[in-house]
This record gives C-alpha cells, structure tokens and sequence, in this order.
C-alpha cells in the first residue's frame, strides 16, 4: 500500500519538477508523427531539384553521406571483437610476466602399510629403500612426501624452477632448483642448478608422476638413494634428424652418500677437480609409429668414482676416492591412447629399464633392472604391473632379487589419486610381502613434466 501510495503522489508533481521523464516518454510517442509532417519530404524535394538537372552525381552523394553512419555502427562492432580478443590474450602468461607471480602448488602423498609380515622380513632381503618410499620405520599412517614447487619464467631467455621435498616428515630437502635456457640458437639449450639427471626415464620423474608407490628396486641399488641427482650442468641438443632425437651432455658434484656401508655408484674423490667430477652422456629418441602410438627410446652412460670409505683410515669424505665406475643402459618406452579417448578411456603405457655398474681396477659388474606395463580399464580406473629383477648380473652390492607388484589407482581428476599397492619381494632364502593404500592430491598450478 505504502508503495502504490508513494507512486500516486509522484506522477501528481508539475511537470517542471520532473522535466526528464515526461519529455523523454512524449517524444518517442510523437515520433510516429513527425515522419508524417512534411519535414522529410522538404528533404527530399531539395534533393529532388536536383535530381531533374544534369548534375545528378549530387542526390547520388547524398545518399552515400546517409549510407556512411552505418559503417560507424560496423567499427564499434569491430573494435569489441578486437578488445574479446586482447582480453583473452591477456590471459596467456607471457615470457617475464610471471616475475612477481610465480606458479606455486603443493603435492601431498600419504599412505598406509606395512613392511613385511614381521619385523625384520624386509630388512632380511638386503634391498635398499629409495629416499621417497614409505620408510620401513614407520607402519601404519604415514606422510610419504609433501612437495613444494614453484616455477616462473623469468624474462624471456630463462625459466626458472624450485622444489622442495620433505620425505616421510624428516626434514626439508632441495629436490630440484635450477634455471633453463628458453631461446638459445641452433636447438641448444642449457641447464644450471641441483636437479635429476637425464639418465633413464624413472629417475627423472618425481613421486607423484609415478604409477606405483615404490620405486624400482634398480634405483637405489645403481641410481642412489636418493636417486642420480645433485649440483651440476646439462647441455641439450635436438639433432637435425627426421625423427625427433635429442643429445644431452652432463656434469655433477655428487656428494658423499651417508650411508657408508655399501659402495655408491658415485660421489667418491674431491669434487672440486674435474677428473673427479660426475659426466653423462643420454640419446633420446622419439618416434610416431601412428595417430595413437609412440614410442621413446633411450640410450645412457655415466662415469664416476666409486665412494669408499673402507680403505682411508682415518676415513675422509672429501678425500675418499674409489675407483672409476660406469654406468650404461637403456630405457623404452611405448604408449598407446587413441585419440578420441571419450568412447573407450583405455590407453596403455609400457616403460623398461635396464642398467649394468662396472667398477674399474679388477671391481665386479653388476646389473638390474624392471618392466611396467600400466592400463587404462576405465575412465578414472588404471592397472598397473611391475617386475623387478636386480643381479643381472649379481654382484656383492647388487644380489639377485625378484619383486612381483601391483597397483589399482583412481583418479578422480587430474589433481588427486588413490592407490591400492602390494608387492611380493624374494631372493635369498627370504620373502616379504608389502602393502599400501596411498593418497594424493596437489594444489595450485604444477608445470607439465617431461614426457
């Protein structure tokens, strides 16, 4: 009521204290009539005058003066098109716009389990355990890994990435931190920082890319614990080559290992002196094999020195030099997804490994290796199977061991995971059996790894 009344008493004011709204409605209303007064027509009669003498280019101008405000109306429509269009590429993140702003996410991996069916089951096998496994300490809940990863293009020759690592919650570790050349000629890029080495396919990758919850068994017996990383320089070049093929050429201080007990791959003499440096040498090629299959393969070696501790009495980490080692092998890859992937959701990928340490001066050669085929069975629903086989050939720091494992994970996105991972370890005249139920999830904008 009170509004009908307040609506009353407005249209009851004078005209003069409400100008606007009665003469803006009246003239749209008059309108109509004005096209009938005989204003137009004087228009036209003007031009009609014209029209009868032989000038009659003008009337034709006249109309084309009419015809141009429509055109105007045509730019605006342009000139939006235009601003749609810069404001979506606003949107792409350009080289040295991300300065201030880096990606930053974060990657959680939690799992339950157990370590053999007793106690020392596991421990019995003398397999050592990678750095970002479930630690055989600690059964029942546990943090895996918490990752911290910030990258950034930092102007438009670099880009830039840090990641931090705290495995099992026993303190903060530098996984990865190094900057990558973007526009070098002639294919060439370079690599400067503490990061993986290129030197197979699964030590490049970190936890959460892989399709299993423990590594292989090969990485920690030839790789190191903590797999073939540290402080050095990579140099890469794509080849001028009809399929893709890419060289890389690198170079590390590997640190002391700080378990003395075995003998490490590398990481033995001062670091400081060239002859005592870490070098590698990767081919990596690429191949199209069809619109739904690819298949990448790998070619490694490696040099170093043999960390030994045993013979330096008093021992001393920076003087412990062992004897030379090398480290060769191959990796394959093969994958499988059809493109139009929303009638099926199956795709298969298959990854095998395998890598021989010989150690200089009379030392033993020692190999092993795995293979892994993982499925697609369902749209978030993947399978996955992994044989390892370490002592091929067995050595005393490498025996001969068999591991029979198998993962089920759901993915509801892209951004968690949940697995269901047992796996079967023999050799020795011992056997345990491990199991684990792992959780994953990231937050934030993670970069795309290698593929």
């Amino acid at each position: 009521m009170l509004s009908a009344l307040f609506c009353y008493l407005w249209f009851q004011q004078e005209p003069a204290e409400v100008p606007r709204p009665p003469d803006t409605r009246p003239p749209p209303v008059a309108a109509p009539a004005v096209p009938a007064a005989p204003a137009p027509p004087p228009s036209d009669a003007a031009g009609a005058a014209p029209v009868g003498s032989p000038p009659a280019a003008a009337p034709p101008e006249a109309p084309a003066p009419t015809a141009a405000p429509p055109p105007p109306p045509v730019a605006p429509a342009d000139t939006t098109s235009a601003t749609d269009v810069a404001s979506a590429q606003s949107n792409v993140r350009a080289p040295g716009s991300s300065l201030l702003n880096p990606a930053l996410s974060l990657v959680l991996d939690s799992a339950f389990g157990y370590y053999g069916v007793h106690a020392g089951a596991f421990d019995a096998l003398g397999l050592p355990v990678a750095g970002d496994d479930p630690t055989p300490a600690i059964e029942g809940f546990s943090v895996q890994e918490i990752e911290l990863a910030a990258q950034a293009a930092i102007d438009p020759y670099i880009e830039g990435a840090i990641f931090l690592t705290i495995p099992n919650l026993e303190g903060l570790e530098v996984e990865e931190a190094y900057l990558v050349t973007t526009s070098l000629p002639a294919n060439l890029q370079l690599k400067a920082g503490t990061f993986r080495s290129a030197v197979g396919r699964n030590n490049g990758q970190h936890l959460h890319v892989q399709n299993f919850t423990r590594r292989p068994l090969m990485g920690p017996l030839l790789f190191g614990i903590d797999g073939f990383r540290g402080p050095g320089a990579q140099a890469s070049l794509l080849l001028p080559l009809p399929w893709f093929a890419t060289l890389f050429a690198e170079a590390f201080s590997i640190g002391a290992p700080e378990d003395t007990a075995q003998p490490t791959t590398f990481g033995g003499g001062v670091r400081l002196t060239p002859s005592n440096l870490t070098y590698t040498a990767v081919l990596e090629q690429f191949w199209e094999l069809g619109e739904s299959t690819s298949i990448l393969l790998g070619a490694n070696f490696a040099t170093g020195h043999v960390f030994d501790c045993m013979q330096a009495v008093p021992c001393s980490v920076a003087l412990a030099t062992g004897p030379r080692s090398y480290l060769y092998g191959g990796d394959l890859y093969f994958k499988w997804k059809p493109a139009n992937q929303a009638q099926t959701y199956g795709s298969l990928q298959w990854t095998t490994e395998w890598f021989a340490r010989s150690i200089a001066n009379g030392g033993p050669t020692e190999g092993a290796g795995y293979t892994e085929p993982v499925a697609q069975i369902a749209r978030r629903f993947y399978l996955g199977a992994r044989f390892d086989l370490t002592g091929l050939p067995s050595g005393p720091s490498v025996p001969r061991r068999y591991g029979y494992a198998g993962s089920l994970t759901f993915a509801p996105s892209e951004f968690s995971r949940v697995r269901l991972y047992g796996q079967e370890l023999v050799g020795g005249g011992h056997s345990a059996l491990v199991a684990f139920l792992q959780v994953e999830y990231s937050m934030g904008a993670h970069g795309a790894h290698p593929y």
